[in-house]
């Protein structure tokens, strides 16, 4: 026969459990329980790449681009920032939506000025 003490310390302990998990729940942030937020779509013409792998390699695209455009003198004008924003013409509702679903803030807008 089990003594009294290992029971109650076992209940205590998955009641402690329970309550710790319950209290992640509660704390973690309502972003995570939302939908992705949907980009506002191009005004006008395909994009350089297609949707589903700008989503995934945007930053990486830009970063490379950047490091053409600056660092070896290769422009290719379909593939800069204003093409990008020609096309997306609302940094709040394409930009910022997704990088503030992910809590990224990217540095682009530090030299750059999304046209008005």
């Amino acid at each position: 026969m089990k003594s009294p003490t290992s029971l109650a310390g076992r209940l205590s302990r998955a009641s402690f459990l329970i309550l710790v998990l319950f209290a992640a729940w509660i704390a973690a942030p309502f972003s995570l329980l939302a939908e992705p937020p949907q980009p506002e779509k191009a005004v006008s013409g395909p994009c350089v790449r297609d949707a589903e792998w700008m989503r995934r390699n945007h930053m990486d695209f830009l970063k490379h681009k950047r490091e053409e455009t600056v660092r070896e003198g290769i422009a290719v004008k379909s593939e800069s920032f204003v093409a990008c924003a020609t096309c997306h013409t609302s940094r709040e509702r394409f930009c910022d939506r997704c990088h503030a679903y992910v809590a990224v803030a990217p540095n682009c807008f530090e030299c750059h000025q999304y046209p008005k």
